[in-house]
C-alpha cells in the first residue's frame, strides 16, 4: 500500500467526531508519511458543531481535509462527497460513529500483501446491532448475494478497503443508509472480486444512530428490490456493464 485516503460521513457527531478523528491521524502518522494519508469527513448539514470541530480539526492536523453539505442529503450523499474528494491509490471506508476502529486497516494491509486484490470488504463476526438491525443485514445480505452469485459473509458492512480509482469511478445513487449495500454491489458489478477481512465492530460511546427503525427498513427493502430488478436488467443486456481495469 503506497497511500491511503479516509472517507467518512457525518451527521451530527459533535460529541464523538473530534476525538474520533484525532486518533486516526494519531494512528496514521505512527503508520504513514505525513504526504501519505488523509481524512475526508463529509458534514451533512449537521444541526451541531460538527462542522466548526472538524475544521478546528484541520487547522490542527492538515491531513484533515473536510467538506460540508449546507443542507443534510443523507448518508449516502455524505459519503459520497467524501469519496469524491480523496486522492490516494486506496480508499478506506469508515463511519464517524466509532463502531469500527481504525485499527481494523492492519487486517486489511494483511490480507492485501496474501491476495493483491482491488478490493476488501469487512465481515464482523461480533456485531453489535439490536437483533432486529442484525436481522435485517442478513436478510437484505442474502439476496444480495443471490442476485450476485456471490457468498459475502457480511454484503452490507460499511468498512471497505478499496482502490481509490475504482471507488471513484462508482456510480453511486443512495442517499440514504444504504450506501454500503450500495457500494459492494457496484464494485461486483465492475466485475472485481472482493476479498474478505475479519473485522472488529464495537459498541457506539457517544451520540446516538440517526438510523430509523420504521422507514430505515422500508428504504432497505426497496434499495434490496432495486438492486435485484439492476441486476436482472444487466443479465438480460438492457443495462451495460463496465469492467474495471487495473492500471
Amino acid at each position: 500500500m503506497l497511500n491511503i485516503s479516509i472517507a467518512a460521513p457525518a451527521y451530527n457527531e459533535g460529541e464523538n467526531i473530534f476525538p474520533l478523528v484525532e486518533g486516526w491521524v494519531h494512528y496514521l502518522q505512527a503508520h504513514f508519511k505525513p504526504e501519505d494519508f488523509e481524512i475526508v469527513v463529509c458534514n451533512d448539514g449537521s444541526k451541531d458543531n460538527t462542522w466548526d470541530l472538524l475544521c478546528k480539526l484541520s487547522r490542527l492536523y492538515p491531513s484533515v481535509k473536510p467538506c460540508n453539505h449546507a443542507t443534510n442529503q443523507g448518508a449516502a450523499a455524505a459519503l459520497t462527497t467524501a469519496i469524491r474528494n480523496t486522492t490516494k491509490s486506496w480508499v478506506l471506508l469508515l463511519d464517524s460513529d466509532g463502531q469500527y476502529p481504525v485499527e481494523n486497516l492492519e487486517r486489511f494491509t494483511r490480507e492485501l500483501k496474501r491476495a493483491p486484490l482491488p478490493a476488501f470488504i469487512g465481515f464482523r463476526v461480533h456485531k453489535v446491532d439490536s437483533t432486529f438491525a442484525r436481522f435485517g443485514s442478513w436478510a437484505s445480505g442474502w439476496c444480495c448475494n443471490l442476485f450476485h452469485g456471490t457468498r459475502y459473509r457480511d454484503f452490507n458492512c460499511a468498512l471497505k478497503l478499496v482502490e481509490g480509482p475504482l471507488l471513484r469511478d462508482l456510480c453511486l445513487e443512495a442517499k440514504g443508509l444504504n450506501y454500503s449495500t450500495e457500494i459492494s454491489s457496484k464494485i461486483l458489478e465492475r466485475g472485481v472480486v472482493m476479498g474478505e477481512v475479519e473485522v472488529l465492530h464495537q459498541s457506539r460511546d457517544k451520540g446516538r444512530s440517526s438510523r430509523t427503525l420504521i422507514r430505515g427498513s422500508l428504504h432497505r427493502f426497496f434499495f434490496v428490490i432495486y438492486i435485484g430488478f439492476r441486476q436482472f436488467l444487466l443479465k438480460v443486456g438492457l443495462l451495460q456493464r463496465r469492467p474495471y481495469s487495473r492500471s
